[in-house]
């Protein structure tokens, strides 16, 4: 399986974030693969597999970040991430609604 365009853009913005010192600045998702996607109903837990494309941070780094929401298609649902680093690899974005369930398919997304 392959990174969907939700989870790329929530990565470019663990990217963007200036507080952070990551070792990569962009990723090759052609490189990327996912292991596994889970949907809960009111969200997803995507976990990727372990490669160099993914190491995005020092060794022995771990943090759970989540300065990153979304409104999706056109009713704006309101939608929020976090993102798992362990030991400075990228293993898991997990995705969340406030309540509402998660859409069946995304045909827009503004982060925020």
């Amino acid at each position: 399986m392959e990174a969907t365009e939700l989870e790329r853009a929530v990565i470019g913005q663990l990217l963007r974030d200036a507080e952070l010192s990551h070792v990569k600045s962009d990723v090759n998702f052609e490189k990327v693969k996912v292991i596994d996607r889970e949907f809960t109903g009111v969200g997803f837990l995507t976990e990727f597999e372990p490669s160099p494309e993914l190491k995005l941070f020092a060794d022995g780094l771990s943090l759970r970040w989540g300065k990153v929401g979304a409104r999706l298609n056109a009713s704006k649902l309101e939608t929020g991430y976090l993102v798992y680093v362990d030991n400075g690899y990228l293993t898991t974005i997990e995705g969340y609604t406030y309540g509402d369930d998660w859409p069946a398919s995304i045909g827009a997304i503004e982060l925020y």
